[in-house]
Protein backbone atom coordinates (compact mmCIF):
# COMPACT_ATOMS: atom_id res chain seq x y z
CA UNK A 1 0.00 0.00 0.00
CA UNK A 2 0.83 3.48 -1.04
CA UNK A 3 0.89 6.75 1.58
CA UNK A 4 -0.41 9.90 -0.57
CA UNK A 5 0.91 12.80 1.32
CA UNK A 6 0.28 16.75 0.65
CA UNK A 7 2.74 19.47 1.28
CA UNK A 8 2.36 23.03 1.32
CA UNK A 9 4.08 26.22 -0.24
CA UNK A 10 4.06 29.60 0.21
CA UNK A 11 5.18 31.87 -3.23
CA UNK A 12 8.35 32.07 -1.73
CA UNK A 13 8.50 28.25 -2.19
CA UNK A 14 8.50 25.46 -4.57
CA UNK A 15 4.78 24.08 -4.69
CA UNK A 16 4.54 20.36 -5.23
CA UNK A 17 2.31 19.81 -8.41
CA UNK A 18 -0.97 17.65 -8.23
CA UNK A 19 0.31 15.15 -10.92
CA UNK A 20 1.71 12.09 -9.53
CA UNK A 21 5.20 10.44 -11.27
CA UNK A 22 4.79 7.61 -13.40
CA UNK A 23 4.42 4.68 -11.81
CA UNK A 24 2.64 5.92 -8.80
CA UNK A 25 -0.76 5.28 -8.15
CA UNK A 26 -3.31 8.38 -8.52
CA UNK A 27 -3.76 10.39 -5.21
CA UNK A 28 -5.88 12.62 -4.22
CA UNK A 29 -4.70 15.69 -2.33
CA UNK A 30 -5.18 16.24 1.24
CA UNK A 31 -5.11 19.07 3.71
CA UNK A 32 -1.53 20.28 4.17
CA UNK A 33 -0.46 19.48 7.67
CA UNK A 34 1.70 21.83 9.53
CA UNK A 35 5.80 21.85 9.22
CA UNK A 36 7.32 19.54 11.59
CA UNK A 37 10.97 19.51 12.11
CA UNK A 38 13.07 16.03 12.92
CA UNK A 39 12.83 16.48 16.63
CA UNK A 40 8.46 16.20 16.25
CA UNK A 41 8.28 20.09 17.32
CA UNK A 42 6.24 21.91 14.77
CA UNK A 43 7.79 24.76 12.89
CA UNK A 44 6.69 28.13 12.64
CA UNK A 45 3.83 28.55 10.94
CA UNK A 46 3.93 30.89 7.49
CA UNK A 47 1.41 34.33 7.95
CA UNK A 48 -1.80 34.79 6.54
CA UNK A 49 -0.96 36.42 3.28
CA UNK A 50 1.62 33.32 2.91
CA UNK A 51 -1.33 30.53 3.76
CA UNK A 52 -3.27 32.49 1.02
CA UNK A 53 -0.51 31.68 -1.72
CA UNK A 54 -0.70 28.21 -0.23
CA UNK A 55 -0.70 25.59 -3.45
CA UNK A 56 -1.77 22.41 -2.10
CA UNK A 57 -0.36 19.03 -4.30
CA UNK A 58 0.60 15.56 -3.97
CA UNK A 59 4.32 14.05 -3.99
CA UNK A 60 5.27 10.75 -5.60
CA UNK A 61 4.75 8.06 -2.99
CA UNK A 62 5.53 4.26 -2.89
CA UNK A 63 8.57 2.66 -5.37
CA UNK A 64 8.41 5.37 -7.65
CA UNK A 65 9.48 7.52 -4.22
CA UNK A 66 12.38 5.63 -4.00
CA UNK A 67 13.78 5.19 -6.76
CA UNK A 68 13.84 8.74 -7.54
CA UNK A 69 15.56 9.62 -4.13
CA UNK A 70 17.96 6.84 -4.52
CA UNK A 71 18.52 8.69 -7.92
CA UNK A 72 18.89 12.37 -6.02
CA UNK A 73 20.89 10.74 -3.63
CA UNK A 74 23.43 9.27 -6.75
CA UNK A 75 23.45 12.61 -7.82
CA UNK A 76 24.58 14.51 -4.53
CA UNK A 77 27.61 11.38 -4.59
CA UNK A 78 28.45 12.80 -7.98
CA UNK A 79 28.57 16.46 -7.07
CA UNK A 80 30.71 15.45 -3.97
CA UNK A 81 33.27 13.51 -5.99
CA UNK A 82 33.44 16.32 -8.32
CA UNK A 83 33.94 19.03 -5.73
CA UNK A 84 36.70 16.53 -3.98
CA UNK A 85 38.56 15.50 -6.67
CA UNK A 86 41.60 17.94 -7.07
CA UNK A 87 41.90 18.00 -2.76
CA UNK A 88 44.61 15.15 -3.23
CA UNK A 89 45.83 16.41 -6.63
CA UNK A 90 46.91 20.31 -5.65
CA UNK A 91 50.66 18.82 -5.16
CA UNK A 92 50.20 17.25 -8.13
CA UNK A 93 48.87 20.31 -10.13
CA UNK A 94 52.09 22.67 -8.43
CA UNK A 95 54.33 20.46 -9.70
CA UNK A 96 52.70 19.59 -13.20
CA UNK A 97 52.16 23.48 -14.55
CA UNK A 98 54.98 24.67 -12.14
CA UNK A 99 53.34 26.68 -9.98
CA UNK A 100 52.99 27.68 -6.22
CA UNK A 101 50.32 26.09 -3.91
CA UNK A 102 48.54 28.90 -3.53
CA UNK A 103 48.14 29.11 -7.15
CA UNK A 104 46.92 25.11 -7.94
CA UNK A 105 44.27 25.97 -4.60
CA UNK A 106 42.43 27.75 -7.42
CA UNK A 107 41.34 24.61 -8.36
CA UNK A 108 39.64 24.35 -5.49
CA UNK A 109 39.10 27.85 -4.70
CA UNK A 110 37.26 28.65 -8.41
CA UNK A 111 35.58 25.32 -7.74
CA UNK A 112 33.83 26.87 -4.81
CA UNK A 113 33.22 30.44 -5.43
CA UNK A 114 31.03 29.27 -9.50
CA UNK A 115 29.23 27.01 -6.87
CA UNK A 116 28.45 29.50 -4.30
CA UNK A 117 27.52 31.49 -6.80
CA UNK A 118 25.12 29.18 -8.80
CA UNK A 119 23.70 28.03 -4.98
CA UNK A 120 22.34 31.21 -5.06
CA UNK A 121 20.38 31.07 -8.07
CA UNK A 122 19.18 27.38 -7.64
CA UNK A 123 15.44 28.17 -5.75
CA UNK A 124 15.10 30.49 -8.75
CA UNK A 125 16.22 27.84 -11.73
CA UNK A 126 13.99 25.36 -9.94
CA UNK A 127 10.51 27.28 -9.83
CA UNK A 128 11.64 28.01 -13.43
CA UNK A 129 12.79 24.78 -15.15
CA UNK A 130 11.56 21.98 -12.98
CA UNK A 131 13.42 19.27 -11.37
CA UNK A 132 13.80 17.89 -15.14
CA UNK A 133 16.02 20.28 -16.58
CA UNK A 134 17.87 21.58 -13.74
CA UNK A 135 19.10 18.39 -12.98
CA UNK A 136 19.95 17.37 -16.99
CA UNK A 137 21.65 20.60 -17.04
CA UNK A 138 23.99 19.37 -13.99
CA UNK A 139 24.77 16.06 -15.28
CA UNK A 140 25.45 17.72 -18.65
CA UNK A 141 27.77 20.27 -17.41
CA UNK A 142 29.68 17.86 -15.30
CA UNK A 143 30.43 15.65 -18.80
CA UNK A 144 31.64 18.48 -20.65
CA UNK A 145 33.70 20.15 -17.56
CA UNK A 146 35.30 16.46 -17.15
CA UNK A 147 35.47 15.95 -20.90
CA UNK A 148 37.65 19.57 -20.75
CA UNK A 149 39.62 18.35 -17.87
CA UNK A 150 40.60 15.30 -19.84
CA UNK A 151 41.70 17.42 -22.83
CA UNK A 152 43.42 20.26 -20.34
CA UNK A 153 46.41 21.68 -22.44
CA UNK A 154 47.54 24.27 -19.66
CA UNK A 155 46.52 25.42 -16.48
CA UNK A 156 44.31 27.63 -17.17
CA UNK A 157 42.28 25.39 -19.34
CA UNK A 158 42.13 22.81 -16.75
CA UNK A 159 40.66 25.49 -13.95
CA UNK A 160 38.16 26.57 -16.76
CA UNK A 161 37.06 22.72 -16.73
CA UNK A 162 36.61 22.90 -13.02
CA UNK A 163 34.81 25.91 -13.12
CA UNK A 164 32.43 24.29 -15.67
CA UNK A 165 31.89 21.08 -13.10
CA UNK A 166 31.07 23.91 -10.29
CA UNK A 167 27.80 23.97 -12.00
CA UNK A 168 26.97 20.47 -11.33
CA UNK A 169 27.30 20.88 -7.02
CA UNK A 170 25.92 25.01 -6.88
CA UNK A 171 22.89 22.86 -8.54
CA UNK A 172 22.63 19.16 -7.08
CA UNK A 173 23.30 20.32 -3.15
CA UNK A 174 20.66 22.56 -2.54
CA UNK A 175 18.04 20.99 -5.28
CA UNK A 176 18.43 17.47 -3.59
CA UNK A 177 17.74 18.78 -0.14
CA UNK A 178 15.00 20.48 -1.22
CA UNK A 179 13.51 17.69 -3.25
CA UNK A 180 14.64 15.03 -0.11
CA UNK A 181 12.57 17.60 2.60
CA UNK A 182 9.67 17.41 0.35
CA UNK A 183 9.36 13.94 -0.40
CA UNK A 184 10.92 12.66 3.06
CA UNK A 185 8.02 10.60 5.20
CA UNK A 186 6.80 12.25 8.35
CA UNK A 187 9.37 11.54 11.29
CA UNK A 188 12.27 10.65 8.92
CA UNK A 189 13.57 13.79 7.51
CA UNK A 190 16.40 13.86 10.18
CA UNK A 191 17.40 10.16 8.68
CA UNK A 192 17.09 11.24 5.19
CA UNK A 193 19.08 14.40 4.95
CA UNK A 194 21.94 11.87 7.08
CA UNK A 195 21.64 9.16 4.46
CA UNK A 196 22.12 12.59 2.05
CA UNK A 197 25.02 13.29 4.08
CA UNK A 198 26.24 9.81 4.04
CA UNK A 199 25.98 9.49 0.13
CA UNK A 200 28.24 12.82 -0.13
CA UNK A 201 30.60 11.24 2.40
CA UNK A 202 30.74 8.27 0.15
CA UNK A 203 32.06 10.47 -2.86
CA UNK A 204 34.39 12.13 -0.44
CA UNK A 205 35.95 8.85 0.72
CA UNK A 206 36.48 7.47 -2.91
CA UNK A 207 37.72 10.91 -4.99
CA UNK A 208 40.57 10.80 -3.26
CA UNK A 209 41.35 6.73 -3.69
CA UNK A 210 40.44 7.04 -7.34
CA UNK A 211 42.24 10.25 -7.57
CA UNK A 212 45.59 9.19 -6.44
CA UNK A 213 45.58 5.87 -8.12
CA UNK A 214 45.07 7.83 -11.77
CA UNK A 215 47.59 10.37 -10.72
CA UNK A 216 50.04 7.64 -10.07
CA UNK A 217 49.87 5.71 -12.89
CA UNK A 218 48.55 7.12 -15.27
CA UNK A 219 48.42 11.13 -14.88
CA UNK A 220 47.09 14.08 -13.56
CA UNK A 221 43.94 14.64 -16.58
CA UNK A 222 42.73 10.98 -16.39
CA UNK A 223 41.44 11.57 -13.13
CA UNK A 224 38.54 13.67 -15.13
CA UNK A 225 37.31 10.42 -16.90
CA UNK A 226 35.31 9.06 -13.59
CA UNK A 227 33.01 11.83 -13.32
CA UNK A 228 31.83 12.25 -16.96
CA UNK A 229 31.64 8.03 -16.79
CA UNK A 230 28.92 8.98 -13.72
CA UNK A 231 27.45 11.53 -15.47
CA UNK A 232 26.35 9.21 -18.88
CA UNK A 233 24.88 6.93 -16.10
CA UNK A 234 22.81 9.32 -14.26
CA UNK A 235 21.98 11.55 -17.53
CA UNK A 236 19.72 8.70 -18.84
CA UNK A 237 18.51 7.41 -15.34
CA UNK A 238 17.34 10.72 -14.84
CA UNK A 239 15.47 11.01 -18.46
CA UNK A 240 13.47 7.80 -16.98
CA UNK A 241 13.27 7.81 -13.61
CA UNK A 242 13.27 12.11 -12.74
CA UNK A 243 9.98 13.79 -12.32
CA UNK A 244 8.61 17.16 -11.68
CA UNK A 245 6.61 17.13 -8.20
CA UNK A 246 6.64 21.17 -8.17
CA UNK A 247 4.87 23.88 -10.06
CA UNK A 248 6.22 25.65 -11.96
CA UNK A 249 6.49 29.54 -12.21
CA UNK A 250 8.35 32.10 -14.93
CA UNK A 251 10.15 33.68 -12.35
CA UNK A 252 13.12 36.33 -13.53
CA UNK A 253 16.67 36.21 -12.23
CA UNK A 254 18.12 39.56 -11.26
CA UNK A 255 20.93 39.80 -12.95
CA UNK A 256 22.61 42.44 -11.35
CA UNK A 257 22.95 40.07 -8.40
CA UNK A 258 24.22 37.14 -9.72
CA UNK A 259 27.21 39.84 -11.20
CA UNK A 260 27.73 40.67 -7.13
CA UNK A 261 27.83 37.55 -5.74
CA UNK A 262 30.50 35.98 -7.66
CA UNK A 263 32.46 39.41 -7.75
CA UNK A 264 32.17 39.39 -4.01
CA UNK A 265 32.95 36.19 -3.12
CA UNK A 266 35.56 36.33 -5.88
CA UNK A 267 37.58 39.62 -4.67
CA UNK A 268 37.11 38.30 -0.65
CA UNK A 269 38.72 34.98 -1.64
CA UNK A 270 41.31 35.87 -3.55
CA UNK A 271 42.46 38.57 -0.86
CA UNK A 272 42.38 35.74 1.86
CA UNK A 273 44.22 33.74 -0.77
CA UNK A 274 47.11 36.66 -1.06
CA UNK A 275 46.56 37.63 2.64
CA UNK A 276 50.05 36.53 3.59
CA UNK A 277 52.20 37.94 0.75
CA UNK A 278 50.79 41.08 0.25
CA UNK A 279 49.00 42.07 3.40
CA UNK A 280 47.51 45.62 2.24
CA UNK A 281 46.42 44.87 -1.21
CA UNK A 282 45.20 41.48 -0.28
CA UNK A 283 43.14 43.26 2.43
CA UNK A 284 41.75 45.67 0.15
CA UNK A 285 40.42 43.40 -2.02
CA UNK A 286 38.75 41.54 1.04
CA UNK A 287 37.28 44.97 2.61
CA UNK A 288 36.09 45.44 -1.21
CA UNK A 289 34.52 41.59 -1.35
CA UNK A 290 32.48 42.28 1.90
CA UNK A 291 30.89 45.74 0.73
CA UNK A 292 29.50 44.23 -2.55
CA UNK A 293 28.54 41.14 -0.21
CA UNK A 294 27.12 43.53 1.86
CA UNK A 295 25.41 45.37 -1.20
CA UNK A 296 24.00 42.22 -2.66
CA UNK A 297 22.30 41.01 1.17
CA UNK A 298 20.77 44.79 1.07
CA UNK A 299 19.37 44.09 -2.87
CA UNK A 300 17.79 40.96 -1.80
CA UNK A 301 15.37 42.66 0.42
CA UNK A 302 14.52 45.53 -1.98
CA UNK A 303 13.65 43.98 -5.10
CA UNK A 304 10.45 41.73 -5.82
CA UNK A 305 11.92 38.62 -6.76
CA UNK A 306 15.18 38.33 -4.84
CA UNK A 307 17.71 35.52 -6.38
CA UNK A 308 18.35 34.58 -3.08
CA UNK A 309 15.32 34.68 -0.38
CA UNK A 310 16.83 35.66 3.26
CA UNK A 311 13.54 35.75 4.92
CA UNK A 312 15.09 32.17 6.46
CA UNK A 313 17.49 34.56 8.99
CA UNK A 314 14.92 35.75 10.38
CA UNK A 315 14.45 32.52 12.17
CA UNK A 316 17.16 32.65 15.16
CA UNK A 317 17.86 28.76 15.30
CA UNK A 318 18.74 28.55 11.64
CA UNK A 319 21.13 31.68 12.20
CA UNK A 320 22.97 30.08 15.25
CA UNK A 321 22.81 26.63 13.51
CA UNK A 322 24.17 27.78 10.12
CA UNK A 323 27.22 29.76 11.87
CA UNK A 324 28.37 26.55 14.12
CA UNK A 325 28.03 24.35 10.65
CA UNK A 326 30.44 27.30 8.88
CA UNK A 327 32.98 26.83 12.09
CA UNK A 328 32.88 23.19 11.71
CA UNK A 329 33.34 22.94 8.19
CA UNK A 330 36.06 25.00 8.23
CA UNK A 331 37.94 22.28 10.18
CA UNK A 332 36.58 19.70 8.16
CA UNK A 333 38.12 21.31 4.78
CA UNK A 334 41.39 21.54 6.66
CA UNK A 335 41.42 17.72 6.71
CA UNK A 336 40.49 17.49 3.38
CA UNK A 337 42.98 19.65 1.83
CA UNK A 338 45.96 19.57 4.52
CA UNK A 339 46.13 16.00 5.68
CA UNK A 340 46.63 15.14 2.06
CA UNK A 341 49.33 17.74 1.89
CA UNK A 342 50.64 16.87 4.87
CA UNK A 343 51.09 12.91 3.59
CA UNK A 344 52.34 13.86 0.03
CA UNK A 345 54.60 16.55 0.66
CA UNK A 346 56.11 15.62 4.63
CA UNK A 347 55.41 11.71 4.82
CA UNK A 348 56.39 11.26 1.53
CA UNK A 349 53.53 8.92 -0.20
CA UNK A 350 52.20 8.89 -2.86
CA UNK A 351 49.01 10.30 -4.25
CA UNK A 352 47.49 6.80 -4.68
CA UNK A 353 49.02 6.02 -0.82
CA UNK A 354 47.53 9.19 0.27
CA UNK A 355 44.03 8.36 -0.98
CA UNK A 356 43.73 4.96 0.61
CA UNK A 357 44.76 6.11 4.03
CA UNK A 358 41.84 9.00 3.58
CA UNK A 359 39.10 6.26 2.85
CA UNK A 360 39.09 4.90 6.07
CA UNK A 361 38.46 7.94 7.85
CA UNK A 362 36.23 9.52 5.49
CA UNK A 363 34.12 6.39 5.53
CA UNK A 364 33.83 6.50 9.23
CA UNK A 365 32.33 10.08 8.21
CA UNK A 366 30.05 8.67 6.49
CA UNK A 367 28.70 6.30 8.98
CA UNK A 368 28.51 8.67 11.60
CA UNK A 369 26.15 10.67 9.39
CA UNK A 370 23.79 7.85 9.86
CA UNK A 371 24.35 7.29 13.15
CA UNK A 372 23.90 10.59 14.03
CA UNK A 373 20.39 11.13 12.30
CA UNK A 374 19.02 8.61 13.68
CA UNK A 375 20.33 9.81 17.26
CA UNK A 376 18.84 13.27 16.38
CA UNK A 377 15.53 12.12 15.39
CA UNK A 378 14.83 10.52 18.86
CA UNK A 379 16.60 12.46 21.05
CA UNK A 380 17.52 16.21 20.01
CA UNK A 381 21.06 17.12 19.75
CA UNK A 382 21.53 17.06 23.54
CA UNK A 383 24.49 16.26 23.96
CA UNK A 384 25.37 14.77 20.02
CA UNK A 385 26.20 18.58 18.87
CA UNK A 386 28.92 19.72 21.56
CA UNK A 387 29.89 15.73 21.86
CA UNK A 388 30.42 15.78 18.17
CA UNK A 389 32.31 18.96 18.21
CA UNK A 390 34.42 18.22 21.40
CA UNK A 391 35.35 14.60 18.76
CA UNK A 392 36.78 17.22 16.48
CA UNK A 393 38.53 19.29 18.69
CA UNK A 394 40.71 16.39 20.29
CA UNK A 395 41.32 14.98 17.28
CA UNK A 396 42.94 17.76 16.18
CA UNK A 397 44.63 18.56 18.57
CA UNK A 398 46.29 14.68 18.77
CA UNK A 399 46.92 15.30 15.27
CA UNK A 400 49.17 18.54 16.21
CA UNK A 401 51.03 16.33 18.52
CA UNK A 402 51.69 13.40 16.39
CA UNK A 403 52.79 15.72 13.01
CA UNK A 404 55.55 17.44 15.30
CA UNK A 405 57.24 14.29 15.95
CA UNK A 406 56.37 13.02 12.32
CA UNK A 407 54.09 9.95 13.28
CA UNK A 408 51.90 10.26 9.91
CA UNK A 409 50.08 6.99 10.53
CA UNK A 410 49.05 8.23 13.79
CA UNK A 411 48.16 11.09 11.88
CA UNK A 412 45.60 9.69 9.93
CA UNK A 413 44.22 7.60 12.94
CA UNK A 414 43.49 11.03 14.63
CA UNK A 415 42.08 12.52 11.35
CA UNK A 416 39.38 9.47 11.25
CA UNK A 417 38.21 10.60 14.91
CA UNK A 418 37.87 14.49 13.98
CA UNK A 419 35.77 13.06 11.01
CA UNK A 420 33.54 10.86 13.28
CA UNK A 421 33.03 14.13 14.86
CA UNK A 422 31.96 16.07 11.85
CA UNK A 423 29.98 13.39 11.11
CA UNK A 424 27.64 13.63 13.66
CA UNK A 425 27.63 17.12 13.80
CA UNK A 426 26.78 18.26 10.44
CA UNK A 427 23.57 16.27 9.81
CA UNK A 428 22.10 16.86 12.68
CA UNK A 429 22.17 21.06 12.75
CA UNK A 430 21.61 20.52 9.55
CA UNK A 431 18.23 18.84 10.42
CA UNK A 432 17.48 21.46 13.49
CA UNK A 433 18.27 24.24 11.31
CA UNK A 434 16.04 23.37 8.47
CA UNK A 435 13.42 22.01 10.95
CA UNK A 436 13.22 25.50 12.20
CA UNK A 437 11.95 27.19 9.05
CA UNK A 438 7.94 26.95 7.44
CA UNK A 439 7.70 24.57 5.04
CA UNK A 440 6.98 27.36 2.38
CA UNK A 441 10.75 28.58 2.53
CA UNK A 442 12.70 25.26 2.65
CA UNK A 443 13.98 25.67 -0.83
CA UNK A 444 15.54 28.99 0.21
CA UNK A 445 16.87 27.77 3.79
CA UNK A 446 18.29 24.96 1.79
CA UNK A 447 20.34 27.05 -0.73
CA UNK A 448 21.41 29.29 1.93
CA UNK A 449 22.60 26.45 4.07
CA UNK A 450 24.68 25.21 0.71
CA UNK A 451 25.99 28.85 0.26
CA UNK A 452 27.29 29.15 3.35
CA UNK A 453 28.83 25.52 3.33
CA UNK A 454 30.77 27.10 -0.19
CA UNK A 455 31.73 30.02 1.67
CA UNK A 456 32.90 28.27 4.70
CA UNK A 457 35.00 26.15 2.35
CA UNK A 458 36.09 29.08 0.04
CA UNK A 459 37.32 30.70 3.29
CA UNK A 460 38.86 27.45 4.43
CA UNK A 461 40.94 27.18 2.26
CA UNK A 462 42.19 30.07 1.26
CA UNK A 463 43.20 30.71 4.54
CA UNK A 464 44.70 27.29 5.46
CA UNK A 465 46.03 26.40 1.94
CA UNK A 466 47.42 30.25 1.77
CA UNK A 467 49.12 30.22 4.83
CA UNK A 468 50.79 26.56 4.31
CA UNK A 469 52.19 27.82 0.71
CA UNK A 470 53.53 30.63 1.76
CA UNK A 471 55.24 29.07 4.78
CA UNK A 472 56.34 26.18 2.46
CA UNK A 473 57.88 28.94 -0.07
CA UNK A 474 59.57 31.17 2.67
CA UNK A 475 60.93 27.91 4.07
CA UNK A 476 62.49 26.24 1.00
CA UNK A 477 64.13 29.69 -0.25
CA UNK A 478 65.87 29.12 2.78
CA UNK A 479 67.26 26.19 2.32
CA UNK A 480 64.86 24.05 4.07
CA UNK A 481 63.57 20.58 2.65
CA UNK A 482 60.17 20.44 0.81
CA UNK A 483 59.56 17.76 3.64
CA UNK A 484 60.29 19.85 6.39
CA UNK A 485 58.75 22.87 5.16
CA UNK A 486 55.12 21.21 4.48
CA UNK A 487 55.31 19.84 8.22
CA UNK A 488 56.05 23.19 9.37
CA UNK A 489 53.16 24.78 7.41
CA UNK A 490 51.09 21.78 9.04
CA UNK A 491 51.51 22.56 12.03
CA UNK A 492 51.10 25.90 12.09
CA UNK A 493 48.06 26.02 10.28
CA UNK A 494 46.29 23.13 13.03
CA UNK A 495 47.28 25.83 15.75
CA UNK A 496 44.59 28.18 13.98
CA UNK A 497 41.99 25.13 13.39
CA UNK A 498 42.10 24.44 17.13
CA UNK A 499 41.43 28.05 18.16
CA UNK A 500 37.72 28.13 15.35
CA UNK A 501 37.11 24.83 16.57
CA UNK A 502 37.34 25.47 20.46
CA UNK A 503 35.26 28.87 19.40
CA UNK A 504 32.71 26.09 17.87
CA UNK A 505 32.77 23.63 20.89
CA UNK A 506 31.79 26.30 23.26
CA UNK A 507 29.14 27.63 20.97
CA UNK A 508 27.37 24.38 20.39
CA UNK A 509 27.31 23.59 23.79
CA UNK A 510 25.69 26.52 24.91
CA UNK A 511 23.79 25.72 21.75
CA UNK A 512 22.35 22.64 22.42
CA UNK A 513 21.64 23.49 26.10
CA UNK A 514 19.36 25.86 25.26
CA UNK A 515 17.39 23.28 22.78
CA UNK A 516 17.22 20.85 25.15
CA UNK A 517 15.56 23.08 27.83
CA UNK A 518 13.15 24.06 25.12
CA UNK A 519 12.68 20.64 23.93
Amino acid sequence: MTETRATENSETATAPATTVAPGAPAATPAPAAPAVNSAGVPAATPNQGALDAVAKGTIPTGRAMWVMMALMLGSNLLASFNQSLMNIALDGVAVEFHVSLSVANWMVLGFTIVAATVITMAASLLKRFGIRRVMGFGYLASLVGSLLGFFAWDFFSMLAARLIQALTVGLFFPVVTSVILTMAPKGKKGTMLAINSGAIGVGLAFAPLVAGLLITYTGLRSLFLVPAVLSVVLLVLGFFFLHDIYQRENRPIDAPSVVMSFAGLGLFIYGLNEITRTFLPSLAFMIGGAVVLALFAWRQFRIKTPLLNLSPFRHPRFVVGEMLMMLGYMGSIYMSLLVPLYLEGAAGYTAFVAGCLLVTPILCYAGACFVGGRIEDKYGIWPLVPGGFLLILLGFVAMQVFSSVGIALAVVTCAAASYIGVGLVFPTLKAVDLGALPAAIYSHGSSIHSTLVQIAGSVGSALFVGIMSADADHLMATGATKAAAYAYGFSHTIIISIVILAVAFVGATIFASVMRKRR
